[in-house]
């Protein structure tokens, strides 16, 4: 007998030819390979064991294995460290035994959620070791666990590990569905605030609609008021004319042809309506003044005095003084007491230059000498509109504004104008 390599002790072997020693050569070789094999497991083994548990403590999921019996184990840490059974196994052990086998497994979590998550896997181990095997595919749901005051939110996926066992993977997603549900608040309150703000917006809608309904019916008053207004303005102008005519027919005439040739000057000119209407009224009422001068003066056939001419230049004043007293809600009586007034301050009664001189005025202005030129007088024959036309010409920039002078003469020689056609279409 001797000691091989390995303290154990081997029958000598002999025969011829030494066979006996070759043998046990062989066997000592034989046996240095195997423990060099095993050697070479066990640090293998070692190595991978050391792999897996650094990763099962690495990722932030627990990981449990759970049997159809109900008994439930923390992977990573030994099926043999019992968490949680059933009241059938007969394994089951106390949670103080359980706390003993954490201490590798999550530091960060209290010892009695892990097992509280166990317990409730087992509760469930039945039915979800059946609806995995049968269905083959993952089986995931929401377990929910009070603690200390506080609830918190798990996420299970369970897997087919081995007959009648699953893998469950269990993930804390407290902060994932606390922050889900404080959002569904702000979005509720959003909403809420939203709710409100339309109703808000809904209640001054209809106060607004209302509020137009009732400007809408003022306006219309107005509206009517205005017409009211305009119709006693024309019946006012239309006995102020007839008064005119009664003490000069000659005179009422005239007012009446200026006022269609300056209202034509005016649309010309581009005008807006506003601007129209205000001068078809000066026009209308230039000439009122006249009616305090005496008949034998107005239709005298020679040359007048000199103050007989000062009583005729009177006559702006005069027109003044009345319409002045009268609320036109525009310029009227400042119009019609310009309407003599010339750009270079030539006119009368104040002598007034440029634009000193209201637009409505020179529009005026231009068809009151236009008319005068193409009518007859007591005194004179017409001398007719081409005579008229080129006075204004002449008078174009120093006497008369250079814009109604273009916008009359444009009036006449284009055919848009017409006194005898506008008397026919008034009669």
């Amino acid at each position: 007998m001797h000691k091989d390599n390995r303290g154990m002790r081997t029958p000598r072997r002999s025969g011829p030819f030494g066979v006996g020693a070759k043998l046990d050569k062989l066997v000592d070789h034989i046996g240095r390979q195997l423990e060099s094999a095993a050697e070479i497991d066990r640090s293998g083994l070692s190595q991978s064991w050391s792999e897996e548990q650094a990763v099962l403590e690495a990722i932030p999921d627990y990981i449990f294995r759970i049997r159809r019996d109900g008994s439930v184990s923390v992977a990573g840490s030994g099926t043999s460290r019992f968490l949680a059974a059933n009241e059938s196994t007969p394994a089951k052990r106390s949670a103080d035994a359980a706390a003993k086998s954490e201490g590798q497994l999550k530091k960060v979590q209290p010892r009695d959620i892990v097992s509280r998550l166990a317990e409730e896997l087992a509760r469930r181990s039945r039915q979800l070791v059946a609806k995995a095997e049968e269905t083959g595919k993952v089986q995931a749901f929401d377990l929910q666990l009070n603690h200390s005051g506080r609830t918190t939110h798990y996420e299970v996926r369970a897997t087919v590990f081995y007959r009648n066992e699953v893998l469950a993977v269990v993930r804390d997603v407290t902060a994932r569905r606390e922050a889900e549900a404080a959002l569904a608040k702000v979005k509720e309150d959003l909403e809420t605030k939203v709710q409100e703000q339309s109703s808000e917006l809904n209640q001054l809608k209809e106060a607004f609609q209302n509020q137009v309904a009732l400007l809408a019916e003022e306006e219309e008053v107005l509206k009517k008021s205005f017409g009211k207004v305009e119709r006693l303005l024309e019946d006012t102008i239309g006995a102020i004319t007839t008064i005119v005519q009664r003490k000069d027919p000659y005179t009422a005439g005239h007012q009446q042809r200026v006022s269609q040739l300056a209202c034509a000057i005016g649309r010309e000119m581009g005008l807006n309506s506003e601007q129209v209407r205000v001068i078809r009224i000066a026009s209308l009422l230039h000439d009122l003044g006249k009616v305090f001068i005496p008949a034998e003066i107005l239709a005298k056939p020679g040359k007048l005095s000199k103050v007989e001419f000062s009583m005729v230049k009177a006559h702006p004043d005069a027109d003044y003084q009345i319409l002045k007293t009268i609320d036109f809600s525009c310029a009227i009586a400042d119009i019609v007491h310009q309407h003599h007034e010339r750009l270079d301050g030539s006119g009368y009664p104040s002598g007034l230059k440029g634009d000193a001189i209201h637009l409505e005025a020179k529009i005026i202005a231009v068809a009151d000498v236009v008319e005068a030129m193409v009518s007859s007088r007591p005194y004179r024959p017409a001398p007719g509109l081409d005579v008229a036309l080129k006075e204004i010409e002449d008078g174009k920039g120093s006497l008369y504004d250079p814009d109604a002078v273009d916008a009359c003469t444009k009036l006449f020689r284009e055919g848009k104008f017409d006194f005898e056609a506008q008397e026919a279409s008034n009669g």
